[in-house]
């Protein structure tokens, strides 16, 4: 059992600490707060919650949203919005337990009992260390598909094909509970997600903040692109096998998204594209969803998104 718990948490990433202060990223520009916005998420499982607190706020200070972008976890948080219950995404958010994201596989669990050599060879075989059915319905229970296609307010939901090694956009027409697990996928944790004949992982496998896709969707002013990391967070020694490939895949991504915005930058120069970060780093692991951590989370995204706005305005 603890073996697998290991190798699960080999593909999240790295615990995060928790803040003093609220001290938001946005800086002043003359565009002003009233220009139509792309909101842009880059998920990250448990610490998702930030950006729920943070959309939640932007949502009542009525900030004038365009279109919400996000993969993974931001995915849902999106379809929340983009269906107009920007009101109930914190309430979700706070009842979110492990449980209704996701469980061992039953064929995984016996593998873990088995001699070592006999575990690796089991596990060769399996499609996935989780089981997905408690994410599916979560997610069924949480959007709601036929208020995204009348919204006023786009969507744009990433997930990636395995086979043709490309990002696939969903968006109010498209957009199902298939293609919402798909874009949450993470190989090896979750298994591939079948969507109109087509295997779809983690749409963060090609971009965890999809900026660009979200810039080429709609005519927006700004974007504004909130990601769960600290700009100051520090990654841990890496001296085992388990830190190695968490301090990997953070690096991997993080410098993923950065590169994006650069590049979007360059080639939108007339949008105003903003970044919010925590104002300290989040005491959360993507898979462990601890109720005092998600609440924290919540209130830190709500605070610096107000502090965000209020900035914005000026």
């Amino acid at each position: 059992m603890r073996l697998i718990a290991r190798l699960a948490a080999a593909l999240t990433l790295v615990a995060l600490g928790m803040p003093p202060a609220a001290r938001a990223t946005c800086v002043p520009t003359p565009v002003g707060h009233d220009v139509p916005t792309a909101l842009i998420l880059t998920g990250g499982g448990a610490k998702g919650a930030y950006e729920a607190g943070a959309l939640a706020a932007f949502s009542e200070r009525g900030l004038p949203i365009r279109l919400v972008a996000g993969s993974s976890a931001g995915a849902l948080t999106a379809a929340m919005v983009v269906a107009g219950r920007a009101d109930r995404l914190e309430a979700t958010w706070r009842t979110m337990t492990r449980e209704q994201i996701y469980s061992l596989r039953t064929s995984v669990f016996f593998a873990g009992l088995l001699p070592g050599w006999l575990t690796l060879r089991a596990l060769g075989g399996a499609s996935s260390l989780l089981d997905p059915k408690p994410l599916r319905e979560t997610i069924a229970a949480s959007v709601e598909l036929d208020r995204i296609r009348s919204s006023p307010i786009g969507l744009l939901v990433t997930a990636t094909d395995m086979v043709r090694r490309q990002t696939r956009a969903f968006d109010n027409h498209t957009v199902t509970v298939d293609a919402l697990v798909a874009s949450a996928a993470v190989p090896g944790l979750f298994p591939a997600v079948d969507v109109d004949g087509a295997l779809l992982v983690d749409g963060g496998l090609t971009g965890r903040a999809p900026v660009l896709e979200a810039l080429d969707a709609a005519p927006v002013g700004r974007a504004l692109i909130v990601l769960s990391y600290a700009p100051d967070e520090q990654g841990g020694a890496a001296m085992t096998i388990r830190r190695s490939l968490e301090e990997a895949f953070e690096t991997a991504m993080l410098h993923q998204i950065h590169r994006d915005i650069e590049l979007a930058r360059l080639k939108h120069p007339a949008i105003d594209i903003q970044l919010l970060t925590p104002s300290a780093p989040l005491k959360l692991r993507p898979l462990e969803f601890d109720a005092d951590g998600i609440a924290r989370a919540l209130v830190l995204g709500r605070a610096d998104a107000q502090t965000c706005f209020d900035t914005l305005s000026h």
